[in-house]
């Protein structure tokens, strides 16, 4: 059998890169050196919508060519070659699809249609660029409870019956359980809005343009993601005045506040549903003749209804009632806009795939019309180009809902290779997929973590490396999108499964080697042009994994990451590119031909126009 090549990453293969505006025109090329060949087609389809079969023309006597012009509206396409020839007298039939891990790029040949693993090609209505404060900032992640208590006294403000208080902030995290395994005892640390108020300055100096709080709203938990009242900071972190303060104390050291929108679901103990019976107003569980009754999904009436994840604690809102949706954001005096008009800069919508396109669209259109400069990002854990959702596709990264998600991706890739468990190579893979799958803006607007509430601390899941911890935060200041710290991740905090990984912050005890280490990043990031706006290209020798931010060449970064024990030299001459970028010429003429990268080190190599020799950074 001959040799079929084609290469999604390439645009002599595929042109344009990517994913398209919708009613783009785009070429493929398929070289094919298969004997007696009849005919090659394009197969795509639209997702859930339309087969089309294009023949492609020969322009060569080995390479076909076609043309299809994106006019399916946006969503996604699914695609893959047919190719017909003769053996031995018999018309026989071949494909060429994506690689098995369908990360795109080189693909593979199949002989049966069931077992063709399909390209992706992703169509977006327009590019929907986050404002610059969000694209160029830093963020920081802050549980509000284990950060800082700023009451003079040291007292914990507002006490909640039926839990308890940690002895001191040294204590490991727990839970008190039942036999059922449900919490019974919501414990605490006491940090406030006043904390976050007054630890500001340290977060000024870090280099922190971005706050992004975990819920700060009225809620029985510490964690607050079971909403009691959506309107009613909780009394243990402050009120609306203390918020303000925030607020306008924030917009002094030049950061916006993003705030944490849990809108799928409530607390069993909530003014809305008041199963315990703690609110005055009759909720849903108490009586079906409530306000609230219909804000809800009963199965049988009150013990048997919807709730997150199995979960009797968190019953689900109906948001598709609009009452629901008025409340939430429609509403001049709804949850959005209330606290949307007090100044802060957006929201990051806690669980998004289990909302509907709809309904973010609805939040967004209303923080747009109280925020001059909004950004609203989503919590999707997997690549939120193709996430599908009961049994629906997402539609939130296309335009004009999401402006982007939290990239978890980016973390497992980052993790998994600092652990050396997936190769350079396949780490550099696995960055072009996420480019070549994202619309451009949503690949810039994504927040960018390597831990959060929901994590296992970074340095822990590094098996408490400092350096594989270092090459993890350079990675998270490089890479495309908002780079976002999880609090006390820059002081050295360790931590496994929740509730570990929300233990307070060592005030007094951080490491002082690393938060200096982390400074510089920040303002590397923040300095140069080329770590914001810069185009990503990936590349790789066996151990050394290569990324470049590209603006020129005469405006660039260039860095290198050895995950090994020992140090390594890295040779052009053996890299390999995962795209179009003319790597050996970019090498030769910035004279980066031969490199020495320490043992677990990284290297990086700045240039800028405002500077006639390259700046190095290595360790």
């Amino acid at each position: 059998m001959g040799k079929i090549k084609y290469n999604s990453w390439i645009s002599e293969y595929k042109q344009p890169f990517g994913a398209v505006e919708t009613g783009t025109e785009v070429r493929f090329q398929l070289d094919c050196q298969v004997p007696e060949v009849q005919a090659v087609f394009l197969m795509i389809h639209k997702d859930f919508g339309k087969d089309f079969q294009v023949e492609m023309s020969m322009v060569h006597p080995t390479r076909y060519q076609a043309t299809f012009k994106l006019t399916e509206d946006s969503g996604l396409y699914f695609y893959h070659f047919k190719i017909q020839y003769r053996l031995d007298d018999k018309n026989e039939t071949l494909y060429y699809g994506n690689n098995e891990a369908c990360l795109g790029g080189p693909g593979a040949v199949y002989y049966a249609v069931e077992e063709i693993k399909e390209y992706q090609l992703t169509s977006y209505l327009y590019d929907d660029p986050a404002p610059d404060w969000y694209q160029k900032g830093v963020a920081y992640q802050i549980f509000v409870d284990r950060f800082y208590n700023g009451n003079a006294s040291g007292l914990v403000s507002s006490p909640k019956k039926n839990s308890f208080l940690y002895a001191s902030p040294d204590d490991r995290p727990m839970y008190i359980k039942d036999e059922a395994g449900d919490i019974i005892r919501w414990e605490f640390f006491g940090g406030n809005l006043k904390g976050v108020i007054k630890k500001l300055s340290y977060l000024a100096d870090l280099g922190i343009t971005i706050l992004y709080l975990n819920p700060i709203f009225e809620a029985r938990s510490n964690h607050k993601y079971d909403t009691g009242n959506f309107l009613k900071i909780d009394p243990m972190f402050g009120n609306e005045d203390i918020f303000k303060e925030l607020i306008e104390k924030a917009n002094e050291f030049g950061i916006h506040i993003i705030l944490d929108g849990v809108f799928n679901h409530v607390g069993a103990d909530s003014r809305y549903f008041n199963r315990y019976g703690n609110y005055e107003d009759i909720g849903a569980y108490q009586s079906p003749t409530s306000r609230y009754a219909d804000w809800f999904t009963f199965d049988h009436f009150p013990d048997e209804y919807e709730s997150w994840w199995g979960i009797k604690d968190l019953p689900k809102l109906n948001k598709e009632n609009p009452k629901v949706q008025e409340f939430i954001y429609a509403a001049d005096d709804s949850v959005v806009q209330k606290w949307s008009k007090m100044g802060i800069g957006g929201w990051r919508i806690d669980v998004a795939d289990e909302i509907s396109d709809l309904f973010l669209t609805g939040i967004r259109t209303a923080l747009e019309q109280t925020v001059a400069e909004p950004v609203l990002i989503g919590e999707v854990w997997e690549d939120a180009s193709n996430k599908m959702a009961y049994g629906e596709r997402r539609h939130y990264i296309e335009g004009g809902s999401l402006h982007g998600v939290m990239n978890y991706p980016f973390r497992k890739t980052i993790i998994d290779f600092l652990n050396q468990t997936i190769s350079a190579k396949e780490a550099a893979s696995q960055a072009m997929q996420l480019k070549e799958n994202y619309p451009p803006e949503v690949l810039k607007n994504n927040l960018n973590n390597i831990g959060s509430h929901d994590t296992v601390r970074i340095l822990t899941a590094l098996q408490l490396d400092k350096l594989k911890l270092q090459q993890a935060l350079t990675l998270l200041f490089v890479l495309p999108g908002v780079p976002c710290l999880y609090y006390g991740d820059e002081a050295g905090v360790e931590g496994g499964d929740d509730p570990d990984n929300r233990g307070m912050f060592p005030w007094g005890l951080e490491n002082q080697t690393l938060l200096t280490f982390i400074r510089e990043r920040i303002a590397l990031r923040k300095s140069v042009r080329a770590l914001q706006d810069g185009e990503l290209f990936a590349f790789s020798t066996e151990q050394i994994l290569g990324l470049v931010r590209y603006l020129s060449e005469e405006e660039y970064v260039l860095i290198l990451i050895n995950s090994t024990a020992d140090e390594k030299i890295f040779e052009a001459e053996n890299a390999i590119s995962y795209s179009s970028f003319k790597l050996q010429h970019f090498l030769e003429k910035g004279n980066l031909t031969f490199l020495n990268i320490p043992a677990q080190g990284v290297r990086i190599i700045e240039k800028c126009p405002s500077s006639t020799t390259q700046n190095e950074n290595c360790e």
